[in-house]
Parts: C-alpha cells; sequence; structure tokens
C-alpha cells in the first residue's frame, strides 16, 4: 500500500493507531470493537515506510498497522 493509499483511508476518517502481532493484535480489535469502532488491519511489510523496513523484513512478521474510526451503524 503507497502512502496516498494511507492518506486516502486518513480522509475516509481512518485513525492510524499502532503496530500488532499475535494475541496482543487480537485483543486490540476486539477491544476497539467493543468501544465501537471499525477496525480495519493492513500488514506493515504493505505500508510505505520510506524504505525504512528494517524491522520487518522477518519473513515471518505477521505484524499489521491498526486503522480505527467510529463506527458508521452505531452513529446512525
Amino acid at each position: 500500500m503507497a502512502a496516498d493509499s494511507v492518506d486516502k483511508l486518513k480522509s475516509e476518517g481512518w485513525v492510524q493507531q499502532f503496530t500488532a502481532s499475535g494475541p496482543r493484535l487480537q485483543e486490540a480489535i476486539e477491544n476497539y470493537r467493543m468501544l465501537g469502532y471499525e477496525v480495519k488491519t493492513i500488514p506493515i511489510k504493505e505500508l510505505d515506510w520510506n524504505g525504512c523496513t528494517v524491522c520487518f523484513e522477518d519473513e515471518n512478521d505477521n505484524t499489521v498497522m491498526i486503522f480505527t474510526r467510529k463506527s458508521r451503524a452505531k452513529s446512525r
């Protein structure tokens, strides 16, 4: 995903939260949903970090960036 795609997500109301993987990822997703947020996750390898990806070069790295926005269904 290119940087402009992240900008597109932000223009659609998505807020970039933090990176997570493993058990903490599912815990974060569940917590955000319980708080009334929609959750979108994007593999960190697909995001444009201006070439700085050394922390995520392991093929087995399943780290994702969590994006949230208030649920449209609940805000109506």
